[in-house]
């Protein structure tokens, strides 16, 4: 039998994106570059001498471009792109999933489920229609962080994360 869309193996597509987002940190300070504006830095620009000009050799352009990107590496960027990309899909989905895995993973202070629970709140309207906050419970936060890995995996660079069963 033919399978239209194939089974996803829930517990590994789950490691593969917890692998991800652990390296979320190692990946942005990994990245994190800065442009040098020395270039554009005007009050070395006057210069006063009686000292003929010279034609110059090099080429400005070039050598303002290297200025701005000197020391921007291939991994380095390739990092940075990443961090990008794990932050456009954390966006991407629903807040109460985008505060979950944005606490676990991508603070610079990690929070545990406990602290999580304490911190996201929702809101639901009673019987009576007025609208009451309330608080998860750990159990419900596990449950959430769960789909919420699923859901990544869904939306992250096409796929490649998803695992499918054989």
């Amino acid at each position: 039998m033919m399978v239209l869309v194939p089974k996803i193996d829930e517990v590994t597509t789950r490691e593969n994106v917890r692998e991800l987002l652990k390296k979320y940190w190692t990946m942005k300070r990994m990245s994190s570059f800065e442009f040098s504006d020395s270039y554009y830095d005007t009050t070395g620009a006057i210069t006063y001498s009686d000292m003929p000009k010279s034609q110059s050799n090099r080429n400005n352009e070039e050598y303002r471009i290297i200025k701005i990107y000197g020391g921007v590496t291939k991994d380095r960027m390739g990092n940075h792109k990443r961090v990008k990309e794990i932050d456009r899909v954390i966006e991407s989905l629903p807040n109460k999933y985008a505060t979950i895995l944005r606490l676990s993973y991508c603070e610079k202070e990690k929070h545990s489920i406990n602290e999580i629970a304490a911190k996201l709140k929702g809101y639901r309207v009673n019987e009576l229609g007025v609208r009451e906050e309330f608080f998860y419970s750990t159990k419900n936060i596990e449950k959430l962080k769960s789909e919420a890995l699923i859901f990544f995996a869904e939306a992250y660079g096409e796929g490649q994360l998803l695992a499918y069963e054989k």
